[in-house]
C-alpha cells in the first residue's frame, strides 16, 4: 500500500472514532441551552405562557438534536428578508414606510418573547391644496 493510502485510511478511521464525540460536544451545549431556555420560562407568571415557553424550548431542543437548528443565517440576510416583506404592500409610500421601520426608525415596543414587536413611525402628511373645484359655495 502506498503511503498516501494509509494516510487516507487511518484518517478514515480518526475522524470515524472521533465522529461520536464531536456529536457529545454538540448535544452537551445544546442540552445547556436547553437548560437556559427552561430557566428563562420559569420566570412567566402566566401558567399558559409558561407551558406555552416550555413547549417552544423542547421544540427547539428537538429540532437542535436533529440538526434543522443553527441555519448559519447572517444580520444581512434578516435585512433582506424584512425588506422582501415589505413588498407585499402595493401602495409605493405605504411600503416606503415599511421600509423605513425595518431599517430602525421610529419606535419598536415588546419583543418576540413577549409575543411580537411593534414597530411604530409617525409620518406627518400635510394636508392636500384645496383647489378651485373644492370652494366652499
Amino acid at each position: 500500500m502506498k503511503k498516501t493510502q494509509k494516510f487516507a485510511t487511518y484518517l478514515a478511521v480518526v475522524m470515524a472514532l472521533l465522529a461520536p464525540l464531536a456529536h457529545a460536544v454538540d448535544r452537551a451545549a445544546i442540552d445547556a441551552q436547553y437548560q437556559r431556555d427552561r430557566s428563562a420560562c420559569a420566570g412567566k407568571e402566566d401558567l399558559s405562557s409558561r407551558e406555552a415557553c416550555l413547549r417552544e424550548a423542547g421544540a427547539v431542543r428537538q429540532e437542535a438534536l436533529q440538526g434543522k437548528v443553527g441555519d448559519n443565517t447572517t444580520p444581512d440576510d434578516w435585512r433582506r428578508n424584512a425588506m422582501v416583506r415589505c413588498q407585499a404592500h402595493q401602495n409605493a409610500f405605504e411600503r416606503s414606510e415599511c421600509e423605513r421601520r425595518m431599517m430602525g426608525e421610529g419606535q419598536v415596543r415588546g419583543s418576540v418573547e413577549s409575543g411580537g414587536v411593534l414597530r411604530e413611525i409617525i409620518t406627518i402628511i400635510p394636508p392636500a391644496t384645496p383647489g378651485p373645484d373644492s370652494a366652499p359655495k
